[in-house]
């Protein structure tokens, strides 16, 4: 068996054992198992993609690529992920945009609100964008790792404690949000409240925070929140952020070509098991919402294009990244023009508007 630099690093007992015994004939094992490190648990929309991808490479390569998975932050923190990928640490990661700042700073366009409202047309930009645009690709290429594959992340949703017709009916309140959903936050008048999903449902409970946001709808059911939502709001913002499965690329390139063309296929069916895995937590979320008795709304246009102008979010991004020397502006324009290109060649439809029309009815 081949020992990636994960498997060695781990250390472990169980593991160095497993290489040993590798080592003799017939043992059975993988020439390759490649450690993967993931912040989600095991049954989320995201995790499940990765497994699926997994076992496209197991198929593809007769049993002698395999994954490991860590799940929970188990191995490393999700802050680490770009940093363990490239020492060793790990061979395979989930990169979340919300974490990859300082590590992947072109890779935060994704979190750019206000851009798409189609969560497939989203996943294939940042994967041509990875390819097409220098810019974006050359903070991959510096941190020594390889894009894969994006995973899925659905539309933003606002959930809220009492009705909300306008923004005039959330100013002056709390409510839960990360990355650039702060900033619009803010630009709605609006307090932002930096806390984990996993607080955001005894917060709500409790009166610390009025709302949440910053998650789509295939995070409700995790989280406990479509069971116990009240209102739901379309805030206009779509795409809020991004994860991606990122690998160490010394370690690609060591592999035999068959192997590399094997993860590269496998990553080709990846998007469209994210978008299925999206979907099937997306509608069970709405399944439940329904059955809870959750009242929708959107805010209206409008506004929405008010507040878009009025927070000027995408301006600032390209301000601060070009006084780091980035030419974020040509990510920006390359960015949009592949949005429009896939946002005209797909018709998928996001849970939470699909949910709304159900609510209709």
């Amino acid at each position: 068996m081949h020992l990636t630099r994960a498997g060695a690093a781990l250390g472990a007992v169980a593991v160095m054992t497993a290489s040993l015994a590798a080592c003799g004939a017939g043992s059975g094992e993988s020439e390759y198992v490649l450690h993967y490190s993931t912040y989600s648990n095991a049954t989320s929309d995201q995790s499940k993609t990765v497994q699926r991808w997994a076992e496209d490479v197991e198929r593809l390569t007769d049993g002698e690529v395999t994954v490991r998975f860590h799940y929970s932050e188990s191995l490393v923190g999700a802050d680490e992920s770009v940093a363990a990928t490239l020492d060793g640490r790990v061979d395979l990661a989930q990169v979340g945009s919300l974490y990859a700042a300082s590590d992947l700073s072109m890779y935060t366009a994704s979190e750019l609100p206000f851009e798409s409202t189609n969560p497939e047309a989203h996943l294939r930009t940042l994967s041509r964008l990875y390819e097409e645009n220098g810019t974006f690709r050359e903070d991959f290429d510096r941190q020594g790792v390889r894009l894969l594959f994006a995973l899925p992340i659905g539309n933003a949703v606002l959930g809220y404690t009492s009705p909300v017709q306008s923004i005039d009916d959330i100013k002056g309140t709390s409510v839960r949000a990360g990355g650039l959903l702060s900033q619009v936050m803010v630009a709605a008048g609006v307090n932002p409240v930096a806390m984990t999903a996993t607080d955001v449902y005894e917060s709500m409970e409790r009166g610390i925070v009025d709302g949440y946001t910053s998650l789509g709808m295939s995070n409700l059911p995790t989280f406990g929140l479509s069971t116990s939502t009240p209102h739901l709001v379309d805030p206009g913002v779509g795409a809020y952020g991004s994860s991606i499965v990122v690998m160490n690329e010394d370690l690609f390139q060591d592999m035999p070509e068959e192997y590399q063309a094997a993860l590269l296929e496998a990553a080709e069916n990846a998007i469209g098991y994210g978008l299925e895995e999206l979907d099937e937590l997306g509608m069970l979320a709405c399944e439940q919402l329904l059955e809870a008795g959750t009242q929708f709304s959107a805010l209206p246009e409008a506004e929405v294009e008010a507040l878009r102008e009025r927070a000027g979010i995408a301006e600032d991004w390209v301000e601060r990244y070009e006084e780091r020397d980035y030419d974020a502006q040509s990510v920006l324009e390359d960015y949009r023009e592949i949005l429009a290109e896939e946002h005209a060649d797909s018709d998928y439809v996001d849970a939470l508007p699909r949910c709304m029309q159900e609510a209709q009815r």
